[in-house]
């Protein structure tokens, strides 16, 4: 009997210890929930809280007139002015430098390379921000030069009663000149815009013909691989009646965007280019700017007749809504960076975030020439009449 009373305690002994164990473990679970849970929210607000003020890291004179501009560049900066141009980091120090003598410089970048063009001149440098750059002289003025990833360059040539659209390669060997696509004024109309793939083997031209009192706009798609070649480059167009087109852009290696007076439409496979997605606001919401990047497509609209009704739209590259906000802003410039969009205009900035939240509303105390981020998420490039200051975003 006794061997038997004392196994009995034994088990019950045992039970008592597996249930406090099992209390244990269930505390503990417990506290790396709400652990876990308490990070969470801690990290939700501090990624999608909102600054209204800012703390000077840094900041260096400029040394420049007002006839000079800045670009974003790779996270830096580029400056340029009709004498030359130069890339800068964050803080303003100079990285490399390039000489030339324009009346009227226009600039485009992709990837590495920029390429500025003396509008209504004959001649265009490309850079790739590793050294002084090279030079190319045209036959004829040049209206407007766009630059691929790998330094092909497509420059407008206006003629008399025509305009050449001309593809250089300036690295090349032996021919630079590798594609031109004359157009005639009278059959073909005015050009309006155009850009060239990142790999430089498209390019996309907007143009528009007046017949009478009718009015049409329209794109055509060019292709120089040997799809192109079947076909005298020409594989593709598009109108759109008199909807007066904004701007042509490669938003992607082989997609398109098509900016006109009521919305946007996406094209996509440029060697046999198709629709994608169209978005047309109508006459109701009046388009006050675009914008894009290589993931995004933004569009702020107004209600007609009243500029503080105004809605943010975000699209990604396949058309698809991502975002749709009422804002009042009151912006001059609108910029997508990332996953962030700015607008900014002499002296104030907001800075949304792609998710909705607004992460930076401010009011500068002296004129605002342009903001850029940098690798820093919280750190912001700022250029005003007298400075490039780096700035660091504070909650007041």
């Amino acid at each position: 009997m006794a061997d038997l009373v004392s196994i009995g305690r034994g088990r019950k002994s045992d039970d008592s210890d597996r249930k406090k164990t099992n209390k244990m473990i269930g505390i503990v679970a417990l506290f790396i929930v709400l652990g876990v849970g308490a990070l969470v929210l801690l990290s939700y607000y501090f990624n999608n809280r909102c600054f209204y003020g800012y703390e000077v890291e840094s900041a260096v004179k400029r040394s420049d007139s007002n006839n000079v501009n800045y670009m974003y560049y790779k996270k830096e900066m580029l400056k340029y002015s009709r004498s030359g141009i130069s890339g800068l980091d964050t803080k303003g120090k100079s990285l490399w430098n390039g000489g030339y003598e324009m009346k009227q410089p226009q600039l485009d970048i992709c990837g590495d390379y920029i390429v500025t063009a003396d509008v209504m001149g004959k001649q265009f440098y490309v850079y790739n921000g590793k050294d002084e750059g090279t030079s190319m002289e045209t036959t004829l003025p040049i209206v407007r030069a766009k630059v691929a990833g790998q330094g092909v360059v497509a420059a407008l040539l206006q003629d008399s009663d025509s305009n050449v659209l001309s593809i250089y390669n300036p690295y090349g060997s032996t021919e630079n000149l590798l594609v031109e696509i004359p157009t005639n004024v009278s059959e073909e109309g005015y050009p309006l815009d155009f850009d060239i793939s990142p790999d430089g083997k498209s390019v996309v031209t907007s143009h528009m013909t007046i017949s009478g009192n009718t009015v049409e706009n329209k794109v055509s798609f060019y292709n120089f691989t040997e799809v192109g070649q079947d076909k005298n480059t020409l594989v593709g167009g598009k109108s759109f009646g008199e909807s007066m087109i904004s701007a042509v852009e490669f938003v992607g290696d082989d997609e398109v965007a098509v900016f006109y007076e009521t919305g946007f439409r996406l094209f996509t496979r440029m060697k046999q280019p198709e629709l994608l997605a169209e978005k047309d606001f109508g006459k109701e919401e009046e388009i006050r700017s675009m914008a894009y990047s290589d993931k995004y497509i933004g569009v702020v609209t107004e209600t007609a007749g009243d500029n503080k009704k105004q809605k943010l739209y975000l699209y990604n590259l396949k058309g698809k809504e991502e975002l749709k906000r009422d804002i009042s802003y009151d912006y001059a410039e609108m910029k997508i960076y990332g996953e962030e969009i700015v607008f900014y205009s002499n002296y104030n900035c907001y800075i949304m975030r792609t998710n909705g939240r607004e992460k930076f509303n401010c009011e500068f105390e002296e004129e605002i020439d342009a903001i850029f981020p940098t690798e820093n998420e919280n750190l912001y490039t700022l250029i005003d009449a007298s400075e490039i200051k780096t700035i660091k975003l504070s909650v007041s």
